[in-house]
Parts: C-alpha cells; structure tokens; sequence
C-alpha cells in the first residue's frame, strides 16, 4: 500500500461535494486595507472622476442589443432554448464575469426564460441593470423599475457560473417572496432557489445553502459565515481532521458547516440600506454570561434615576446620545452604594450604570427603539422597523431598558467573534447592487467597497407631484393636518399611505384617524405577520395605511381599478428621517412605472430630527420665519431640515468609519483571526 498515495486519497475525498466542506470559507478573497493619506486622496479623485466618465452609456447600447437578440430568440422552440442555454452555461462557467464575450447573448437566454416562465418580458433598463450587477457595478434603479426581475436576472447568471451566489435583500419577507417570485426563472436556468430565515434548525441551513442562489438578508449570512469561522468547519482544523479521520481509517467525513457551497458572488438589493445604513454596527455573536449581582444593581439604579432631574442632577447631549452626571447625582449614587452588590460598588462601576440608565431613558422610548412582548424586550430595526428577535445592545444598556419596563432582567452575552459588514463585503470576489436611493452614497461606496454607482434611467417618464413641505408648529396640530390631509384625500377616493418613523407614532394617528371615522390599516412591527395583505390592498380606492419603515423598501403597491385616473397613490411623509435617502424610498412607493402620484412632507420641531440634530439657533430662526409668514417658516424649516439631515448623516458616516478603523486595528494588533477561540472563556 502506498501510504502518500492513499493518505491524498483522502483528502481528495473529503473535498467532493458530497463528502467534504474542506476550505469552503475560505473562497472569500484576503482583505485589502483601505488605502491612507495621499492613497485615500487619490482614491477619491479617481472616483470621481469615474462617476463623471459613467458607462451608463455603453451599458445602455448592450441593453439594446440584448434586447434584440431577446426578441430574436422568441421563435425558438424548448429544446432549442436548452441548446442555447447549456452554451450560455459553459460559457458562464468558463468566464463567470463577461461570460467569455458572450455576456449579451447569455442575457438575452435568461431573459427569454423569464418572459417563458414568468410572463415578464424585461425592459431595455431592466437588462442595463442586470448588465451592470454582472459587471461588478451599483446600479440606481427609480423604485418600481422592476428591480425585483433585474436582480433575478443577474441571479440566474451567476448561478449558471456554478459558483455560488447570494442575494441580499433588506428583510426576511422579502427575500422569501422575491425567492418565491423568482423560483420559476430559475427553475427555467436549471438552477436551485431557497431563501433563508432566522428561524431555521443548523440541518435545514445547510440544506438551504447548497442551493444555486440563495435570497436571505446580511445578519443571516454574515452570522452563518461567522459560526462556520469558530467552528470544525474552520479552515485551520482541515488538515488536522482529516489526518485524524485517515489515521483511525474512518470514512472521510465533512465539516459541519453551514455555508457548504462557500462564499463567491453577492448581489447586495437595496444596497445603500444594507452597505451603508446597516453598517453603523458590527455583526457580534455572543453567548449569555452570568453576571453576579447585576440584576439587583440594575434596579436600585434605574429607581434612583427615575427621581434625578435634567439640569441640577446631569446634563443630556442628544447630538451623541450621551449624559454627563452632575456633583448632586454622584452624591446620591454614592448614598446609594452600600445598598448595591458588592461587585458593583466601585465608583466606575456604578456611575457607567447610572449613565445607562438615564441614556434609555432620554433616548430610547418603547415603539421606536424596542417593543415589550412577553415579558421580554425585542429590539426595533430604525431603518426597517421591523422586530430584530434574538439581538440585544451591549454596555449594559439591554439591561437597563429591562429594568425600566420592569421585565425581566436577562444576563449580558459575553461576545464570542464580530466582524463589521464593510469588512464582510469588502471579502467576496464578486460584489454588486442595486438600490432606488444609492447616488448620494457613491463617495462613500466608492471609498469603501470600491464599488462604481451608474444610474439607470428609468422606463417611462417619472410624474410624481411633490407637494412644498409643510412646516406645523407642534406634533398635536402635526397629527391633525394629516388627518384633514387624509380625509380630502380618500373623499376624492385616492388611496393614502403615510410614513411615520415609530410603532407609537402609528398607533396615535390611527386614533386620530379613527376619531374622523376613518379606519386605517396599520403596518408596524406588532402586524408584520399581516405585511402581504396590506401591502395587496394599499392601493385600492380610498384604503388609508399607516406605516413605519417597513414599507419603505421593497414594497410594491399596486394601484387599484381607476386608481390612476383618481390621481394615484398619495404618500405623505409625517416624521422626515435622519437620512434623506429613506424620505425618498418611502416616497418612492408612489408614480411607478409612470403613474400619476403625489408626495406631501411635513416638518415639526417636535420630531425627533429636530430635538437631536437641530441647534437652538436654527430652532428660533425657524420660529421667527413663521412669524412673518407662513411661506417664509415653510422654506426656512426646509433648509433647517436639510441641513440636520447632513448633520445626522456626517454623525452616522463617522460611526461607520470608526466601526471600519476597529476591524482594521484588530486585524493587525491580533496575530491571528480568533479562529481558534471555538471555546472561549
């Protein structure tokens, strides 16, 4: 017996795709460090240089072109559809990026499946789009372009490849409809469709991503890639595995892990929300930890800061979310601790608690931040408003706002591994996207992720009527304007969605609403199980729906018979967001595909944009134009809005940097990636 020869066997063996996982993660490319100095300066000159010599052009004469060989194709029969599709297959397989010059060609094949298998033949634009994410590009498509198809399009190209592909989506709704919409153009290509949920067992997930094209949000993919790190699936027990497995002369057996198929291309949807909004924070996986006497602090605390006072006993700065404790609050905290655990005692200890504490209680408030559902806390997504199960803050604060709904007080998690979605990202040898509101953010993608935006010009004729913004002086008259809003509205029979930024801001305006004998349909995050049925009926005939940022990405509101006669879609923006890119994708629900719709926004000094990001000065300008006019406040709140916009952005871009330097200062401070900590203490 040859003891090499047959050791290597081995090994090979556990490298099919049957048997091995051996190095599956490790498909994704080594990370570049983001260039420094004069390199940062010249990276961004090229940049934008880039985005003046756009290929929106050149891209635009391929999408005529595919178009026309779409229209060729039309006559052929199924089985010579399969001829041309096996060719498109090895052609892809051969050169995954450009298809080995035939890049046109495999498009046209794909989308000819998709008008066979679907009934939607793609526009010219949806093919630039599609063009563009096969090209490694940022494509800005206008909502209701059809990004949904453009995304299925690039999808079924990157599958045909035989590497594995990932599409990103905002939400687990929509990547499991999207994947179900999408299933028979790829059932067409030959190729496997499933779309992942936080709910599934480890068996059902690696079921799932043996799959062609995976639809499943950031937090899954990101989680799962980060398990398989900490886990037997890691690269760095390979060889020491199999050797054991040879030795013992077991049959080879694989990794058990979750990403079988590995990482290669992701097409990121909704890509400004998901590379830009949910980068703020990193990815941690962390595990429960006893803390002794922690939940007894927690209380005594949070009684204590229930009596201080704004002013005499601390200082609150909304701009950083932060609180300074004043000479009196340290004196009474110092009263209080020797009623205190004893491990919290310590001055820093204990005052670190009382400054959380009064932290959620200025700026985290339950509808917005958080929703209690039996007796447990469950915090509130800001850029999607959806429920977010299973994650908690760390520092302490999770903690904190327990003690302050009086629920029950959980253990803090101890974090395991963590890795940030810019770094994420920055590893897959193939990364693209598409987003409605994407061109405000193409420095910073640029900067980034090295990715270039090209705008897509839009199918018919945008005729969107956006209304002046209208400045009130208090959230009571607020709600009421809207009210009168709505009630002209629906009287003409238009169908109104309204925007607002918090479950409780939803529940007020419906009982405003229901007060004038309107009955609305309310979408937040305790009725996202009802998401499908109200989306279906927003745009029927007088229909009035009440809606956090779960609506505002993702979702298509097809109007009603005779809607668009009536005016179409109303959309009204009741609290403007801290970025405007968010204002413009709720707005976007309206004048799709070149219907009639309008967009009204309201501005008060009582939303939260203003409290936080707004300066005194700029708050009693405001005023003061509204004295001599009502015009004169309208167009000075506008400005003021917009530039506390820019503030909140300019804060969330730090944030984002900052998260970006620590992965990079623990790359290089550690010797190693923590792959080896599967048990930490």
């Amino acid at each position: 017996m040859n003891t090499m020869t047959d050791m290597a066997s081995w090994f090979n063996l556990t490298s099919t795709p049957t048997a091995g996982l051996i190095g599956r993660a490790r498909s994704l490319a080594p990370l570049t460090p983001l260039p420094q100095g004069l390199d940062a300066g010249f990276q961004s000159l090229q940049g934008y240089w880039m985005r003046l010599r756009s290929p929106r052009s050149q891209l635009l004469a391929q999408a005529q072109r595919t178009l026309a060989a779409f229209d060729a194709l039309m006559g052929l029969t199924q089985q010579e559809m399969q001829v041309r599709l096996e060719r498109a297959r090895s052609w892809m397989r051969l050169d995954p990026k450009l298809a080995d010059g035939h890049l046109e060609e495999v498009l046209a094949v794909v989308g000819q499946l998709a008008w066979r298998g679907l009934g939607l033949k793609p526009y010219a634009v949806q093919f630039m789009g599609a063009l563009a994410l096969q090209q490694g590009l940022l494509a800005e498509m206008a909502t209701g372009e059809g990004k949904t198809l453009t995304v299925g399009l690039a999808a079924a190209m990157a599958g045909l490849s035989g590497r594995p592909c990932h599409v990103i989506t905002a939400n687990d709704y929509l990547a499991r409809r999207d994947a179900e919409e999408m299933s028979q153009l790829f059932l067409a290509c030959g190729l496997r469709v499933t779309s992942m949920a936080g709910d599934l067992e480890p068996a059902e997930r690696a079921l799932r991503y043996d799959a062609d094209v995976v639809y499943l949000t950031a937090k899954e993919l990101l989680a799962d890639f980060l398990r398989d790190q900490m886990g037997e699936a890691s690269p760095v027990h390979d060889e020491q595995r199999c050797f054991e497995q040879w030795l013992r002369g077991e049959a080879p057996q694989g990794a058990s892990a979750l990403l079988v198929r590995g990482l290669h291309t992701a097409i990121v949807d909704e890509a400004d929300s998901i590379l830009i909004d949910e980068a703020v924070t990193p990815l941690i996986l962390a595990a429960p930890r006893e803390s002794r006497g922690l939940q007894d602090a927690v209380r005594l605390i949070s009684d204590l800061a229930n009596t201080l006072l704004e002013g005499p006993d601390y200082q609150a700065h909304p701009k950083g979310q932060s609180v300074t404790l004043n000479a009196r609050a340290l004196a009474q905290l110092t009263d209080l601790s020797s009623q205190l655990p004893p491990l919290w005692r310590p001055a820093p200890r204990r005052e670190e608690l009382l400054r959380q504490a009064l932290v959620v209680r200025h700026f985290f408030h339950p509808g917005q931040h958080f929703v209690v559902q039996d007796d447990e806390v469950v915090l509130l997504d800001e850029f999607t408003g959806r429920m977010t199960p299973g994650r908690s803050l760390t520092a302490g604060l999770h903690q904190a706002i327990e003690a302050s709904e009086g629920v029950t007080i959980t253990d803090p998690n101890q974090s395991l591994t963590q890795m940030s979605f810019q770094t994420f990202f920055r590893r897959f040898r193939k990364l693209s996207g598409c987003s409605g509101t994407i061109w405000e953010a193409a420095s910073e993608v640029w900067r980034v992720y090295g990715l270039q935006v090209v705008r897509v010009p839009t199918h018919r004729p945008r005729l969107t009527l956006y209304h002046p913004p209208i400045w009130v002086r208090d959230a009571v008259h607020k709600w009421e304007a809207i009210a009168q809003e709505v009630c002209m509205q629906t009287e003409r029979g238009r169908p109104v969605l309204v925007g607002v930024r918090s479950v409780t801001a939803s529940e007020n305006l419906a009982r405003v609403l229901r007060a004038r004998g309107i009955e609305p349909s309310v979408l937040n995050a305790l009725a996202h199980e009802q998401e499908a049925l109200i989306i279906s009926g927003a745009g029927q005939r007088g229909v009035v729906t009440i809606a956090t940022n779960m609506a505002g990405r993702g979702t298509d509101i097809r109007l009603g018979l005779g809607v668009p006669e009536l005016g179409g879609l109303h959309v009204i923006v009741a609290e403007v967001n801290e970025s405007g890119r968010i204002d413009r994708q709720l707005a976007g629900r309206c004048g799709r595909q070149g219907d009639l719709g309008s967009v009204s926004t309201y501005l008060c000094l009582d939303d939260d944009l203003a409290q936080r990001m707004m300066p005194a000065p700029w708050r009693q300008l405001v005023l003061m134009a509204t004295r001599i006019s009502s015009s004169a406040g309208s167009r000075v709140a506008g400005w003021a809005f917009a530039r506390a916009q820019h503030r909140a952005e300019a804060v969330a871009f730090q944030r984002r940097w900052s998260v970006l330097r620590s992965d990079d200062w623990m790359k290089s401070a550690l010797p190693f990636e923590g792959r080896q900590r599967r048990n930490p203490a």
